[in-house]
C-alpha cells in the first residue's frame, strides 16, 4: 500500500485539529523526553507502512522522493516537501504514543557550539535500554550501511547565528530556500555518517531533529514575508503524500506549531 493510501484518513486532521507545540530539544521536560524516546523505540518496531523504517525510506532508498536543489529557474518543493513529510511522520509517532512531538535541534545555538549534538542523541543507552535516538539498524535487503553511524565535526564549525541571521533576511522565497537549504546541508555533513549520504539520511534518529528546526526557521520567515510561495506553484503536489503546497503553508491548519520558550529544565 503506498504511503498516500495508508495516511490518507489523516489528511482529515488537515481540518480543524487542536494545536500541539514542537519542542526544543534542549528544553524538553523529563516526561516529554521520555514520550518522544517511547514513540521512535514503537515506530523503530514496527516493519510495516507505520514503521520508522518505511518513513525513513520515503526520502532516499528506497523510494527516493525528495529532490534537493532543483536547477533554476524551478522553484524548490524542499521546503513544502519535508514539512508534509513531517507532518505524517509525528502522526506516525503519536498513533503510537498520543502526547509526542517532534523536537528541534537549534545547531546555531551558543549549546550546540559548545557540545555539537544534544547529548540525548548521542548517549547509546538510557539507564540499562538501548537509547533509539542514538542509531537504527537499516533493512540489509536494502543493500546499504546495516546501522546508521555519525561522525560529528568540531561544534565551532556547525552554521552560526549570524549566518542564519543573513539568511533570514532575505525576502525573495526561492533565494531564501536556496540558502536554508545550503545551511540544512552543511549540518548533514557536519554530522557525517549516514547524515552526510542523501540516500540513508533519515535512517539516523538526529534528521528528524535538523528538520524539524529547518521547518521552524521557515515558519518563522512566514510571519515575516509575503506571500510565503510563489502563487503558481500552491496547487502542486507532494508525492508521495495527499497534500498540496497550499495546504503545508498554515501551521495551525496542520495541528501544530513551535514553542518559543519553556519553563522546563535544561536536559542538554
Amino acid at each position: 500500500m503506498s504511503a498516500t493510501a495508508a495516511h490518507q484518513p489523516a489528511a482529515t486532521a488537515l481540518t480543524r485539529p487542536p494545536i500541539r507545540h514542537r519542542k526544543n530539544v534542549y528544553l524538553l521536560s523529563a516526561s516529554q523526553l521520555a514520550s518522544l524516546r517511547a514513540a521512535f523505540e514503537a515506530v523503530m518496531g514496527i516493519s510495516d507502512n507505520r514503521g520508522f523504517q518505511y518513513f525513513a525510506g520515503l526520502h532516499g532508498v528506497p523510494g527516493n522522493y525528495c529532490v534537493h536543489h532543483p536547477p533554476p529557474p524551478a522553484i524548490s518543493l524542499f521546503l513544502p516537501w519535508h514539512r508534509a513529510y513531517l507532518y505524517f511522520f509525528e502522526l506516525a509517532l503519536r498513533d503510537q504514543v498520543p502526547d509526542a512531538t517532534l523536537t528541534w535541534w537549534d545547531w546555531s545555538s551558543p549549546t550546540a557550539h559548545a557540545n555539537g549534538l544534544p547529548r540525548v542523541y548521542r548517549v547509546p543507552t538510557v539507564g540499562a535500554d538501548p537509547n533509539p535516538l542514538y542509531e537504527f539498524a537499516i533493512d540489509p535487503s536494502l543493500g546499504g550501511p546495516s546501522v546508521t553511524s555519525r561522525s560529528p565535526g568540531n561544534p565551532a564549525d556547525l552554521p552560526t547565528r549570524l549566518e542564519l541571521q543573513s539568511v533570514m533576511s532575505i525576502q525573495r522565497f526561492n533565494r531564501f530556500s536556496s540558502r536554508l537549504e545550503d545551511l540544512h546541508d552543511a549540518v548533514h555533513g557536519w554530522v557525517g555518517g549516514t547524515m552526510g549520504v542523501i540516500a540513508w539520511a533519515a535512517y539516523d534518529p538526529i534528521f528528524w531533529a535538523h528538520h524539524t528546526n529547518i521547518d521552524r526557521l521557515w515558519s518563522l520567515w512566514q510571519l515575516d514575508n509575503h506571500p510565503t510561495f510563489p502563487p503558481s506553484y500552491l496547487d502542486r503536489a507532494l508525492p508521495p503524500f495527499p497534500m498540496t503546497v497550499r495546504q503545508t503553508l498554515n501551521l495551525s491548519q496542520l495541528g501544530y506549531d513551535y514553542a518559543s520558550a519553556t519553563s522546563h529544565a535544561t536536559v542538554s
